[in-house]
C-alpha cells in the first residue's frame, strides 16, 4: 500500500491548543515515481476520487471524535480540508473571562453556527500571599455576575438556526489556585480527554467499563487542606444574585453542572439561568450535599425547585444527581443519613410538573424519594383527575429510594406496586430503574419493555424475591404496554466490600443502570477514585 505523509503546524488560535502531529492515510497502491511526484506536490489531493476522499475524511472524522487527533491540524493541509474541518474547530469551545473578547471577536459570521459546546471554567478568587487561604466569596459573585451575563449577551446576538441543526451545550464549571490535588476540580478522565461526549464511540463506551480505583487514604496534610477549603464548597447568596437578569438566549439547549469542587458555587444562579433559556431540552445538574449542616439549608432542594418551576415545554431530559458523603463511609454513622426533600414536597412538584411538561427522559438520584413521587398511586385510582393525564411521552425514568435496603425490605412491595399503577400512565415507556446504594449495600427495581417483551428484574446484595402481588400487578402494566411475553428474575450480586479493594462506592459500577444517572466525566472521576470535596 502506498502511503501520503501528511506533517503540518499550526499556530494557536481562540484557545485551541494544537501540537504538531503526523497521520498517514492509506491511499492506495500506486507506483514508486509517482507515490513520490504526489507526496511532494499539494496537487496529488485534487486528482484522488471523491469516493476516496470521503473515506479518508470519514477516517479522519472518527479520530477526531475520539480524542485522538485535533481538526485544526488537519484544517492546515489546504483549503479544501480547511472548508471541511471548520466546523469542527469551532464546535467545542473552552472558555475562560480572559477569552469571552475572543469569542465576540472571532466567533462571527458562519463560525457561529459551527459551535455545539461551550465549556465556561470560571476561577474563583483567592486572596494570594497569606499564610491561611483567604477566600474572597464577594468578589467571585460579582465577577461571575459579569461574566455570564456578558456570554449570554454574546449568545442572545447569534442568529437563529434552521430546523434540525443542533443547538449550544452548556457547561459550567469552576476552580481555584487553592484547590488541593485530591480533590476532584473540574478536572476530565484522561480516556475522555478531547471525546466527544455527544457522539457514540470507543472511550464513551469503555469508561463504563473499567473497575473502579481504590481511594486512598489522605495524609494529614491533606486532611488539613481537605478542612481548610471546605468553606469554597459552602453555597454563598450575594445580594446583586437576587437582582440578576440575564438576556435571554435561544441557542442553548443543554446545560450542564456536572460533579466537582466548586459545584454548589453555582446554586443560587441556577433560577435566573433557567429563566433566560425557554428552548432547554437537557438539563444535568449534580448538587453536592456537604455534611449535615449543608444539607439541612436546603439550597440543593431550592435549585431543583427552581429548575423544576422553569421548565421549558421543550424539556426531553432532567437528570440530578445529588452526591453524599454517606455512599463512601467517611465515618458517617448509619443513623446520619439525610434527605433533602424531608417532606416530600419536591418529589411530589417533580411528579405534577413532568405530567405537564412531557419530558422523555427523568433520572432523580437522591435529591427526591419515589415514594414521593408516586405518592398519588399509593392507593387504586379508577379514573385520573382531569389535571393530571400521566406521562405521556416518558420513555424511561430512574429513581432512588430508601426503601430499597436489607433493613426495609418489608416496604418494598407498596412502593413497587404505587410505581406499576403509575407506569400504568406512562404509554411509551420502556425502562423504569429504582434504586439505591451506600457504600456496604445496593439494589435495584429495573422494569424492561420492549419488542420482545417485558420483563421484571430485582439485583441487590441480598436476597429478596417478589411477591405475587407485585408480580401481579406488573403484569397488568405489561398487558397495558401491549406485551406477549412477560417474564420476572432475581439475582444476589457480591458487593465488593472494604477489603477487597476498590473505593467504598464501587457498588455504583455493579448495578450497571441502563439510564444514565450520572455524567461520563463525573462517572469516570468516580472510577478513577476522585470522591473527596
Amino acid at each position: 500500500m502506498g502511503e501520503v505523509e501528511i506533517e503540518v503546524e499550526f499556530e494557536v488560535e481562540f484557545g485551541v491548543e494544537v501540537e504538531v502531529e503526523v497521520e498517514v492515510v492509506q491511499i492506495g497502491q500506486q507506483p514508486k515515481e509517482e507515490q513520490e511526484q504526489q507526496s511532494s506536490s499539494r496537487a496529488s489531493w485534487k486528482i484522488l476520487p471523491q469516493e476516496l476522499k470521503g473515506q479518508i475524511f470519514e477516517h479522519l472524522e472518527d479520530s477526531i471524535q475520539s480524542g485522538k487527533a485535533r481538526a485544526s491540524v488537519y484544517a492546515i493541509v489546504c483549503k479544501e480540508w480547511y472548508n471541511y474541518f471548520e466546523p469542527y474547530i469551532f464546535r467545542r469551545l473552552t472558555l475562560s473571562i480572559k477569552r469571552l473578547n475572543e469569542l465576540e471577536t472571532n466567533i462571527t459570521g458562519s463560525r457561529c453556527h459551527f459551535v455545539q459546546y461551550i465549556w465556561l471554567r470560571f476561577e474563583r478568587s483567592v486572596q494570594p500571599d497569606v499564610t491561611r487561604v483567604k477566600f474572597r466569596h464577594d468578589l467571585d459573585a460579582l465577577r461571575f455576575n459579569v461574566t455570564i451575563f456578558h456570554l449570554f449577551q454574546i449568545l442572545s446576538e447569534w442568529p437563529e438556526r434552521i430546523v434540525g441543526q443542533p443547538g449550544i451545550v452548556l457547561e459550567l464549571t469552576a476552580f481555584s489556585a487553592a484547590d488541593p490535588d485530591h480533590s476532584m476540580n473540574d478536572t476530565v478522565p484522561d480516556e475522555l480527554e478531547g471525546v466527544d461526549l455527544t457522539v457514540n464511540s470507543e472511550p464513551l463506551n469503555d469508561i463504563y467499563e473499567k473497575e473502579p480505583c481504590a481511594r486512598r487514604t489522605l495524609t494529614e496534610h491533606e486532611r488539613n487542606q481537605q478542612f481548610e477549603v471546605h468553606p469554597f464548597s459552602v453555597p454563598r447568596k450575594h445580594p446583586s444574585i437576587t437582582t440578576l437578569r440575564l438576556p435571554v438566549v435561544k441557542l442553548i439547549t443543554d446545560l450542564t453542572i456536572r460533579r466537582q469542587m466548586h459545584i454548589s458555587f453555582f446554586t443560587h444562579y441556577v433560577n435566573c439561568m433557567m429563566n433566560s433559556l425557554p428552548n432547554l431540552e437537557f438539563v444535568t445538574y449534580e448538587p453536592l450535599a456537604l455534611s449535615l449542616f449543608t444539607a439541612l439549608r436546603g439550597e440543593n432542594q431550592e435549585a431543583v425547585k427552581n429548575i423544576i418551576a422553569n421548565m421549558p415545554s421543550s424539556i426531553r431530559r432532567l437528570q440530578v444527581f445529588e452526591d453524599r458523603p454517606e455512599f463512601y463511609g467517611d465515618g458517617i454513622p448509619p443513623g446520619y443519613i439525610y434527605v433533602s426533600d424531608k417532606d416530600g414536597s419536591l418529589g411530589r412538584l417533580v411528579a405534577e410538573v413532568s405530567q405537564d411538561k412531557e419530558p422523555e427522559v427523568i433520572s432523580m438520584s437522591f435529591i427526591i424519594d419515589a415514594v414521593s413521587f408516586f405518592s398519588d398511586f399509593q392507593t387504586p385510582q379508577i379514573s385520573r383527575p382531569h389535571r393530571k393525564p400521566g406521562w405521556l411521552n416518558l420513555t424511561s425514568i430512574v429513581l432512588t429510594s430508601a426503601l430499597i435496603s436489607p433493613w426495609r425490605s418489608a416496604e418494598l412491595p407498596p412502593l413497587l406496586i404505587s410505581a406499576a399503577r403509575a407506569a400504568c400512565h406512562m404509554p411509551k415507556l420502556e425502562i423504569m430503574e429504582l434504586y439505591n446504594f451506600k457504600w456496604n449495600y445496593a439494589g435495584i427495581f429495573t422494569y424492561i419493555h420492549d419488542s420482545t417483551g417485558s420483563i421484571l428484574r430485582w439485583d441487590s446484595t441480598w436476597e429478596w424475591e417478589f411477591p405475587p402481588e407485585v408480580i401481579s400487578v406488573w403484569k397488568s402494566v405489561a398487558d397495558v404496554h401491549g406485551t406477549q411475553v412477560f417474564k420476572h428474575e432475581e439475582n444476589l450480586i457480591k458487593s465488593p466490600g472494604e477489603n477487597e479493594g476498590g473505593w467504598n462506592g464501587d457498588v455504583l459500577s455493579l448495578l450497571r443502570t441502563k439510564t444514565t444517572v450520572v455524567h461520563p466525566i463525573t462517572y469516570g472521576n468516580m472510577m478513577d477514585g476522585h470522591n473527596y470535596v
